[in-house]
C-alpha cells in the first residue's frame, strides 16, 4: 500500500503502511527543511529553487482539493507539470508559453521532491515517501539554443552606445560573448574584479556555483569597453560594475528583461535570447576556434570535462574540416605534392 496524505487544512495528514495517521504542518515542514539545508551550506540559489518547487507544490495540491494524495496522486502532479501546465505562469517578466514543461524541468521538481520527503522520512516525521515509486523522465542529450553570429552582430548593435545605459547594455553583452559567465557572476562583478594591465576578471567564490575562486581572460577590445564604461561613473573600486541610470545595483532579473527587450526590437525569432544563451554561443565559438576543451572547462567553471563535453560533441559538426586540418598522415605524406602544387589558395 502506498504511502497517504490526506489533506485537512492547514496541516497535511501522514498515513503510515500501519494506518498511524501524523498530522504535520507542510508549511512548517518546508520551512524546517529550508533551514536545514542552510545549515549544510546549500547556495542561496538552491535554496530558493527548493522553495519555489515546493510552494508549487503545495499550491497545486491545495487548488485541486483532492481528499489525499498517493503516490498515484503524485503521478497526477507529475502529469500536470508535463503536459498541463503553461510555462511562465508564474514569472514575473516572461509572458506565458506553451503548456507543458521540459522534461530537463520536471525531473527538477521530481529530484526536489525526492529530496524533501526523504527528508521527513530521515527526521522519523514520515516512514515512507509518496516519491519512491517515481522515476525520472527521458530527457533529449545536449540539447541547447546557440545564436548565430549574425544574432549575436544584431544584439550588440542594438543599444544606443551614446547614453549610459546603452553602453552598460553593451558593454554587458559584449562580456557575456567573450567570457561565457554565468548571470550572477556577471552581475556580482565589482571594479575591482577587473585587472586591466593582465586583462582579466577574478569571480570570487562567493560569487560562482561551486564556490571556487576563478580568473577568466578577457580581450583588450572588451577591457577597452569595459574602462569606457567605468569612465562614465563616479564610482570607487569596491562598487558593483553594473549600476541603474539611479546608481543603483543591476540585477539578473533586469538584465534578463533588457534583453528580451532589445530581442524584440530587433526581431530575433531563433534561439531564446537570454544570458545563459550567450554562455553557450562562447563555448562552441571558442571550441570552433580552435580553443582547448580543457582550457574551456577552467573559463567556464565546470568541475568536470563531462560537463563541457557538450559542447565538444556539439562542435563535432565540423568534425570533417577538423579532420582535414589535423590528419597526421596529411601533414607527413601530402609534403611533396604540396611542394608540387603550391599551398591550397582556396578552400
Amino acid at each position: 500500500m502506498s504511502t497517504k496524505f490526506i489533506r485537512k487544512d492547514p496541516k497535511f495528514t501522514f498515513v503510515s503502511k500501519q494506518k498511524v495517521a501524523v498530522k504535520i504542518d507542510i508549511g512548517d515542514a518546508i520551512e524546517k527543511f529550508l533551514y536545514t539545508k542552510r545549515i549544510e551550506k546549500r547556495s542561496g540559489k538552491t535554496i530558493k529553487t527548493y522553495k519555489q518547487a515546493l510552494d508549487q507544490f503545495t499550491k497545486w495540491y491545495e487548488e485541486t482539493e483532492q481528499s489525499a494524495i498517493t503516490s498515484e496522486g503524485m503521478r497526477e502532479y507529475i502529469h500536470y507539470l508535463s503536459f498541463e501546465k503553461a510555462k511562465w505562469d508564474d514569472h514575473p517578466t516572461n509572458p506565458t508559453g506553451d503548456k507543458g514543461l521540459t522534461p530537463r524541468t520536471v525531473n527538477n521538481v521530481i529530484r526536489i521532491l525526492k529530496i524533501f520527503f526523504n527528508y521527513l522520512k530521515s527526521e522519523k516525521l514520515i516512514l515512507h515517501s509518496p516519491m519512491d515509486v517515481m522515476s525520472y523522465q527521458t530527457e533529449a542529450k545536449d540539447t541547447f539554443d546557440v545564436f548565430t553570429d549574425e544574432d549575436v552582430v544584431a544584439l550588440l548593435s542594438a543599444p544606443n552606445q551614446r547614453v549610459y545605459t546603452g553602453l552598460r547594455d553593451y558593454a554587458m553583452m559584449l562580456t557575456l560573448c567573450d567570457t561565457g559567465l554565468r548571470i550572477k557572476e556577471l552581475t556580482n562583478l565589482r571594479i575591482s574584479d577587473i585587472n586591466f594591465n593582465l586583462f582579466q576578471i577574478v569571480i570570487r567564490a562567493e560569487t560562482t556555483k561551486t564556490n571556487t575562486t576563478r580568473v577568466v581572460p578577457v580581450s583588450k577590445l572588451t577591457a577597452k569597453v569595459l574602462e569606457r564604461l567605468i569612465s562614465y561613473m563616479n564610482v570607487e573600486d569596491n562598487d558593483y560594475l553594473w549600476l541603474t541610470q539611479f546608481g543603483e545595483r543591476y540585477f539578473g532579473d533586469s538584465v534578463a528583461k533588457m534583453m528580451k527587450l532589445y530581442a524584440n526590437r530587433i526581431k530575433i525569432k531563433g534561439p531564446r535570447v537570454s544570458p545563459h544563451t550567450f554562455r553557450h554561443y562562447f563555448a562552441v565559438k571558442f571550441l570552433r576556434n580552435g580553443g582547448d576543451p580543457i582550457a574551456l572547462m577552467r573559463i567556464l567553471g565546470h568541475t568536470s570535462i563531462t560537463m563541457t563535453e557538450k559542447y565538444v560533441r556539439y562542435t563535432k559538426t565540423d568534425i570533417s574540416e577538423q579532420h582535414l586540418n589535423a590528419s597526421p598522415v596529411m601533414s607527413l605524406m601530402d609534403k611533396g605534392n604540396e611542394k608540387k602544387r603550391g599551398k591550397t589558395r582556396f578552400k
